[in-house]
């Protein structure tokens, strides 16, 4: 129940209207609101994939991010410096940690891997895939081997 009330809340965090930010609140205080209606940047190098930036900022510090891709869509392997935490919204991934089993995550699912764990995977044929990742310390990408 836990899991499908963290991605119903996630989901809810993106679909509904404009960006609100009070300027003179500290940035634990401010209410940050984003329009489903928005359509996502694309991910670099990885067609059929787009990403809304929910909150924080990617390149300094803990951020939010919520991650379409098309049915059938791959990822290449590799690793962050930042643990992950992922949520499934909608479709399924099937999400491989090397020297772990493959994981399904689908809505409501949730999966936690830490820093520098090599991960690879696709969107599932049938339905896109959406889901929700925090990260704990700033974002970067580094290529891997599986």
């Amino acid at each position: 129940m836990f899991k499908l009330a963290v991605a119903a809340a996630a989901l809810a965090f993106v679909t509904s209207g404009p960006v609100a930010v009070a300027d003179s609140a500290q940035p634990q205080d401010r209410v940050v609101h984003k329009d489903a209606g928005r359509h996502g940047t694309p991910c670099e190098g990885l067609p059929g994939c787009t990403f809304v930036q929910l909150k924080g900022d990617p390149e300094t510090g803990p951020s939010e991010a919520m991650f379409t891709l098309k049915a059938g869509t791959p990822f290449a392997p590799h690793w962050h410096t930042s643990p992950e935490h992922v949520v499934g919204v909608s479709g399924t991934m099937l999400w491989n940690v090397k020297g772990h089993k493959t994981y399904k995550v689908g809505r409501g699912d949730f999966l936690y891997y830490p820093s520098k764990a090599v991960h690879w995977g696709r969107c599932a044929k049938g339905a896109d895939c959406v889901y929700y990742v925090y990260d704990s310390e700033p974002y970067d990408f580094h290529p891997a081997e599986r």
